[in-house]
């Protein structure tokens, strides 16, 4: 005869007791560490916990764990690599004892944790490293070529001919320029036809003065023979 079809209700039971062998288990390759923590922090775990719907020894294993990984984080690169491979070695002597105190063949322990996490943070130390070094130079690329540019740029401006001696002369310009000259000449000309006006006036009246002083003379004469 078939075995009727547990209820959800039976299924659930089933359930609890699976899990409470999983814990006894787990129990079984753990080892003990008692604390003694201040009032303020044992508050704080204890409040936390509350929060979240977990035991306090569960939330202190949590944050403990995740804490240790820090830790690491902040060794030395040459001694967090041997203090992990240290923390593994001794992690897979005490699973044996653990093993031994509970009559146990062995117990679940997963080797070489702690290396691992080493491995990993170096890896993102390296890359950290590597984004650094490419923003230096980045940096420095784009100082070197901002700094050659306004070099250029001076060279340029130094180069370059003022306005005035990039001015073309447009025949506008070169038309006044030749009435101008044309005009002086015209000046030039006149006070030179003047000056030879007041040179012939002068030397008329050099002659008139000559001509009056030779007839004084000559009535001089006349008075003197009278």
């Amino acid at each position: 005869m078939q075995a009727p079809e547990l209820t959800n209700t039976q299924a659930l039971i089933n359930r609890y007791y699976t899990e409470e062998k999983t814990k006894k288990a787990q129990a079984l390759t753990r080892a003990t560490l008692n604390l003694q923590l201040d009032a303020n922090d044992l508050a704080m775990l204890s409040t936390i916990a509350k929060r979240f719907g977990k035991s306090r020894d569960d939330l202190a294993k949590d944050v403990l764990s995740n804490a240790l990984i820090d830790l690491l984080t902040q060794l030395e690169p040459g001694e967090r690599k041997l203090i992990a491979r240290d923390a593994d070695e001794m992690g897979s002597s005490m699973s044996r004892e653990i093993a031994e105190e509970n009559g146990l063949k062995e117990v679940e322990h997963k080797p070489n944790v702690w290396t691992g996490h080493e491995r990993n943070i170096a890896k993102i130390e390296k890359k950290r490293a590597k984004e650094l070094d490419d923003a230096l130079k980045a940096e420095k690329l784009a100082k070197k070529t901002a700094s050659e540019e306004v070099s250029t740029d001076n060279v340029q401006s130094a180069q370059q001919p003022t306005p005035e001696s990039t001015s073309e002369v447009t025949p506008e310009a070169e038309s006044n320029t030749t009435d101008a000259m044309v005009a002086e000449e015209a000046e030039m000309n006149d006070i030179e036809t003047e000056s030879q006006v007041i040179e012939s006036e002068t030397e008329e009246a050099d002659t008139e003065a000559t001509d009056e002083e030779a007839e004084l003379d000559s009535m001089e004469a006349e008075d003197t023979f009278a």
